[in-house]
Parts: structure tokens; C-alpha cells; sequence
């Protein structure tokens, strides 16, 4: 019940993001969305589905005692455990995804094992020309994403990566069922087309009780 919340709040988080690019433009076309902008427009998208589905939730911002520049959010219901980890690839170098998982580190150490926790990743990201850049949505995906030319067609080559994060976090973070998402919320204003040069990430994540 749970992953078919989230995969609803998920795509229309789609929309948010445009309008979320609108309100902050240049700023977003510069160097993308800050952290508790993406984290609490999914926060508000999830507590909006929630409650269209009568479930009671209570949101809340973890005090970070290591701090960490990632905000983490949580939402508890009756039943199950929702943790949100906003996260800004302003690089895509290594020291940015290890920050992640640091963060990440953060959240299974204040899980509830009593509870059904869940972990939900958002990111975004502006391609450079860096190998690490390109390495982004294969990292990211597990594999590189189907539609290829529609990145070359933005002057975008990616690259395979050797690791991606869904088989870091199963292998050393105890979770599973991993949902992975690469997202485009910016078009052009010449024709509407979507423009591939900015991403945001999404990724779902069941944490196994430790």
C-alpha cells in the first residue's frame, strides 16, 4: 500500500518540480534547486496523498547533530515510517554521493524498528562535462537510461557507471525494493521540448528492520 502512495506522489511531484523551476528561475537554470526546496515540495506532495486517502500523518525536520547539509524529513503515521532525504548533486564528483549516503546513514539510525519504515531519496542535478556527470543516471538507475539520443540530441553523452547506488545501499544499508527515477522538469521555451541538461532523482527504498 505503501509503494503505490508513493509511486502516485511520485508523478505528480512531476508537476511540482516544473512549477518549483518557474518560481525559482534563474536560480534552478544556474545551479539547480537548494535541499529543503525539493524535500518539502515532496514532503507537501505526499502529505497531500495521504490525507486524500484518510491516513492521519505528522511531518517533521530532524534536528542534525553531524551536520550534515542534506535535510532529512520524516513522516510518521499509525502504521508506518515515511524518511524524506533531500540531496543537492551540485557535483557529481564521489565526496557528493558519499554525502548522501551519509545522510542515509543518518535516517537507519533513527528508524523505528517496531515500525514499517521507508526511505524516499530526492536529488537533482545540472550535466557538465565531467565523467562523474555523465556517470549520473547509471549510478543512479543501475543502468543507463533507454532513450540515449534524446541526451545526445542536448549535446549529453552518458557513461555506464561500475557502481550505482541501489546496489551500495542493498549491499551495506539493509534495504530493498528499490524504486529509481530519472526525471525532466525544465523545457524549452521553443516548441515545449524537454530539455535533458537538468535532472531530478527520485528513488524508493523498503528499510529491513535491523
Amino acid at each position: 500500500m505503501v509503494s503505490d502512495l508513493l509511486t502516485v506522489s511520485i508523478q505528480q511531484f512531476q508537476a511540482d518540480c516544473q512549477q518549483l523551476c518557474e518560481q525559482h528561475y534563474p536560480t534552478v537554470h544556474n545551479r539547480g534547486m537548494r535541499e529543503n526546496h525539493l524535500g518539502k515540495a515532496l514532503c507537501r506532495r505526499i502529505m497531500t496523498t495521504l490525507s486524500n486517502s484518510d491516513i492521519a500523518a505528522e511531518l517533521s525536520q530532524i534536528e542534525d547533530t553531524n551536520n550534515l547539509p542534506q535535510p532529512i524529513f520524516k513522516l510518521q503515521t499509525h502504521s508506518f515510517i515515511i524518511w524524506i532525504v533531500a540531496h543537492r548533486l551540485l557535483s557529481a564528483n564521489l565526496a557528493r554521493r558519499q554525502a548522501l549516503l551519509t545522510a542515509i546513514d543518518g535516517v537507519l539510525e533513527q528508524q523505528n524498528p517496531d515500525q514499517e519504515n521507508h526511505l524516499l531519496v530526492v536529488a537533482d542535478h545540472w550535466f557538465d562535462r565531467s565523467k562523474a556527470s555523465k556517470e549520473i543516471p547509471a549510478w543512479w538507475l543501475g543502468q543507463l537510461p533507454t532513450a540515449l539520443d534524446n541526451y545526445v540530441q542536448d549535446g549529453i553523452r552518458l557513461l555506464d557507471s561500475s557502481t550505482s547506488l541501489k546496489s551500495t545501499l542493498q549491499a551495506s544499508y539493509a534495504v530493498d525494493d528499490a524504486h529509481l527515477q530519472v526525471h525532466h522538469p525544465l523545457h524549452r521555451t521553443n516548441g515545449h521540448a524537454i530539455l535533458h541538461k537538468y535532472i531530478v532523482l527520485t528513488g524508493h527504498f523498503r528499510i529491513n528492520a535491523s
